[in-house]
C-alpha cells in the first residue's frame, strides 16, 4: 500500500468513525466498484466483527451492486424482507456482519458510480431522513477523497 492509498483510507476510515458516532450506528463500510469487471469490492470498514468484509465482491447487478448501482440513489435494506423475497444470499456483506438493517448510497465521481458506502445496524432500523441525508452526504464528501486520488 503506498502512502497515497494509507492516507486516503484514513480519511475514509475518519469520515465513516464520524458516522457512526452520528448515527449511533453499529457498522460502516466503504466499497469500490472494479473498473473492468464491474464487481463492487469493500474496501474499509469501522464497528466491523472481523475482516471478511474484504473478502466479499458483489457481482455486477446483484446484491448492494445491484441495487444502489443499478437505481443510482440509496437504498433502505431489511434482512426480513430480503429473507422473504429470497434474495439475502445476493447480501453477503449483511450476512458476515450480522446486520438486520442497513442503508447504503452511491458514490459518486463524474456523474458515474464509482462505490458505496453502507451503513448498518445489528438490530431493526428505521432510518429517519435525517439519518439518510447525514449518510448520503458523508457519501458526497467521501467522492470528495476518490476523486482527488483520480486528479493524481
Amino acid at each position: 500500500m503506498t502512502k497515497w492509498e494509507r492516507e486516503q483510507e484514513s480519511g475514509i476510515k475518519q469520515e465513516m468513525d464520524r458516522l457512526l458516532a452520528h448515527l449511533e450506528s453499529d457498522f460502516c463500510t466503504f466499497g469500490l466498484l472494479h473498473t473492468e469487471t464491474g464487481e463492487l469490492v469493500w474496501k474499509v470498514a469501522a464497528g466491523n466483527l472481523s475482516d471478511r468484509y474484504r473478502h466479499i465482491a458483489n457481482r455486477p447487478g446483484k446484491g448492494v451492486s445491484g441495487s444502489v448501482v443499478k437505481v443510482g440513489r440509496g437504498v433502505s435494506l431489511h434482512v426480513s424482507e430480503l429473507i422473504a423475497k429470497r434474495e439475502l444470499h445476493e447480501y453477503p456483506i449483511l450476512l458476515a456482519e450480522k446486520l438486520r438493517s442497513a442503508y447504503a448510497v452511491p458514490v459518486m465521481l463524474d456523474d458515474k458510480v464509482r462505490g458505496v458506502l453502507l451503513v448498518g445496524d445489528r438490530v431493526k432500523r428505521i432510518y429517519r431522513p435525517e439519518d439518510r441525508q447525514s449518510v448520503t452526504e458523508a457519501g458526497e464528501r467521501m467522492a470528495g477523497l476518490v476523486a482527488e486520488e483520480h486528479a493524481k
